[in-house]
């Protein structure tokens, strides 16, 4: 099934890191232009007007900036803001791009950048951001008063900390970007001014309320025992106290936040900035792009000699599954017969496998059949490092007998990963594979990505089980 609950999340997301994005460049480009000119039109003191030099560093001021920025996690989605935490990571900034330049200037350009520009720059960059930022975040308060971006709110169960998360919401004027309209299974404990939403399952009940959030609540009877235990804990014993919540260890990333000092855990919380998804989605347009430049000769040898070595075409295209459970076409050079159908339904290839042509055994044993999918990646359906893509046909009966194992939706599909160069290719186990594309999803970053590049090269193309 296609995830819903975050789609208003990820809306509001992408308006806000584009919007920043714009007002960011426009701050930074005007602090540099600003700060040029006040050095040479208002305290000039007979140096040099370099204008073609100032000018062409400004794309470096404008990079820089933008780098930091998301680096320093500014560009992160939020509903709300902590103004002083982000006047403190906007002073951060500032003060990485001016030694930037300070680095730039002793190295490549000494006695030619003015270093009262480089000090005039460096505080006006801060000033501007800070206007820049309380202009926007005004605007972002505003919208979300309009009720533009409301999270619908599915609450499931019962009992006292489901009805005081309620009652939170409505007293605090969350209403404002929560909208909590209906229950589900609270028949026996009903919330006054909820709806009680009918479904046999979760699933249902989520589609029928079109809940984009859902907070799961229970009365236990040993919830009060628990808390007892909890508190001599922390009144008697030196160590570390922790609880151990029932979530299943498949599940991608575990954070507990307060809502109002109300305590919440939030089970799959992996959940990448809009300035990561930025990074990683330009790494994978340039890599790629060149990839099929620089390749482009070997395309052509593997589709002329796949063309001979039996009839039908260069490519075979095979519905795949990647974010978010979407459908897409995977491109591969064909490496099997197309006059012997496949037996017994969906299922991997195994070894010796008779429909497998000679050219074909050697494109599968070295990864070579897999370099159309750069195309898959450039188009934007794939990514170059994430989780295999598999068959919706196997993906259907996986889901069956994994836990979380649609957990792996929640980036895109790879053409490389963590799993693979790890060996876990082809009919190896399962559930390990699982275990490791998880893994990779809570622990990604673009260094991460890095290590799987380099290891594809030496690990990835060449495996015992790729039949």
């Amino acid at each position: 099934m296609k995830r819903k609950k975050d789609r208003v999340a990820n809306e509001f997301g992408r308006f806000q890191f584009r919007t920043r994005l714009f007002f960011d460049s426009i701050a930074i480009l005007l602090a540099w232009f600003s700060s040029y000119y006040l050095r040479f039109y208002v305290l000039l003191d007979g140096s040099e007007d370099s204008a073609l030099l100032f000018s062409m560093l400004s794309l470096v001021a404008l990079v820089s900036g933008i780098f930091f920025m998301n680096v320093l996690h500014m560009y992160e989605a939020r509903l709300t803001s902590q103004w002083r935490k982000e006047v403190q990571g906007l002073f951060k900034v500032s003060v990485d791009v001016f030694l930037t330049f300070v680095i730039i200037y002793y190295y490549a350009f000494y006695e030619k950048i003015s270093r009262v520009h480089l000090l005039l720059f460096g505080v006006m960059l801060y000033l501007f951001l800070i206007l820049d930022r309380y202009i926007v975040n005004n605007m972002f308060a505003r919208l979300i008063k309009t009720g533009r971006f409301k999270t619908n709110v599915l609450l499931v169960g019962h009992g006292e900390r489901l009805t005081d998360y309620y009652n939170t919401v409505i007293e605090s004027g969350e209403t404002s970007r929560l909208r909590v309209n209906y229950q589900y299974l609270g028949e026996d404990d009903p919330i006054k001014g909820l709806k009680q939403v009918k479904g046999s399952s979760l699933v249902e009940a989520v589609k029928n309320s079109d809940a984009q959030m859902v907070v799961i609540s229970f009365g236990d009877t040993d919830y009060n025992k628990e808390i007892e235990l909890v508190k001599q804990g922390m009144e008697l014993l030196q160590e570390r106290v922790f609880t151990l919540p029932r979530v299943p260890k498949t599940y991608v990333g575990n954070r507990f936040s307060s809502f109002h000092y109300i305590p919440m855990l939030e089970i799959n919380s992996f959940n990448m900035t809009s300035g990561r998804w930025f990074m990683k989605r330009a790494f994978d347009l340039v890599s790629c792009t060149l990839a099929v430049i620089l390749l482009s000769p070997l395309y052509i040898l593997l589709a002329l000699l796949v063309k001979l070595s039996s009839p039908g075409p260069v490519f075979y295209k095979q519905k795949r599954v990647t974010i978010d459970g979407k459908i897409f076409t995977m491109l591969k050079f064909r490496s099997m017969r197309i006059d012997m159908k496949e037996q017994g339904g969906a299922h991997w290839t195994e070894e010796n496998d008779p429909r497998i042509t000679k050219i074909g055994r050697l494109l599968r044993r070295t990864s070579l059949d897999e370099i159309p999918q750069f195309f898959n990646v450039i188009q934007g359906s794939m990514s170059l490092i994430g989780p295999r893509p598999e068959r919706p046909e196997l993906e259907k009966e996986f889901v069956k007998i994994i836990p979380g194992y649609n957990m792996r939706h929640r980036m895109k599909a790879g053409i490389s990963g963590w799993a693979q160069v790890n060996g876990l290719r082809g009919n190896t186990s399962l559930e390990k594979r699982i275990e490791y594309d998880l893994y990779y999803i809570q622990k990604w970053s673009f260094m991460f990505d890095m290590r799987i590049v380099f290891l594809t090269f030496f690990k990835g193309f060449i495996n015992k089980n790729a039949y």
